[in-house]
């Protein structure tokens, strides 16, 4: 349906997803990034529906995520923040060789932060590390004030919710995180 605050979404452009739709004109692919054509509004023509989502190895093997959703209840709740981490290692484990870093509610559609990722590419796992890409990540995003929270809040919660998801992708690709 659109919605931002998709719990899934953040993850599967992480990800690099593929989705497949399906319609009276047959099959198309077509990238994550480009379903999500603004804010409630997807890319599914007259009749379509998504009928397969295709993650591709080379999207997942060798990587460590993780997923953090900040929402004011516990269940069922519509995420106030969604912030997926998905890291690739280098062979010391001690460097970022690829980083995605994705978010839901951050902005009008599901957004990756793709100058955060290139800055740490290649940079040291270092508590300075997380922070600078905390501080790269909030100046990527847009998010906006609703009901369920301000925009100062949600800017506050890319902050840390980017580092604690990097910090545990890190640690789910085996590298170490001095805290």
């Amino acid at each position: 349906n659109g919605v931002t605050s998709a719990d899934s979404a953040s993850t599967l452009f992480a990800y690099n997803a593929l989705l497949e739709l399906t319609g009276p004109d047959g099959k198309r692919m077509l990238p994550i990034e480009e379903f999500y054509t603004g804010p409630g509004k997807v890319a599914l023509r007259h009749a379509e529906l998504l009928t397969d989502i295709v993650i591709t190895r080379e999207n997942y093997e060798g990587f460590g995520g993780h997923y953090i959703k900040y929402a004011q209840r516990n269940a069922m709740d519509i995420a106030t923040l969604g912030c997926a981490a998905l890291c690739r290692l280098n062979r010391e484990k001690d460097k970022i060789d690829d980083l995605r870093l994705a978010f839901g509610v951050a902005g009008p559609v599901p957004m990756r932060c793709k100058k955060t990722e290139e800055f740490a590419c290649g940079q040291a796992i270092t508590p300075e590390l997380f922070r600078l890409a905390a501080d790269a990540a909030e100046g990527e995003v847009h998010p906006r004030t609703s009901w369920r929270a301000s925009k100062e809040f949600r800017l506050q919660l890319v902050h840390e919710l980017s580092q604690r998801a990097l910090k545990e992708a890190v640690r789910k690709a085996g590298g170490a995180v001095n805290d």
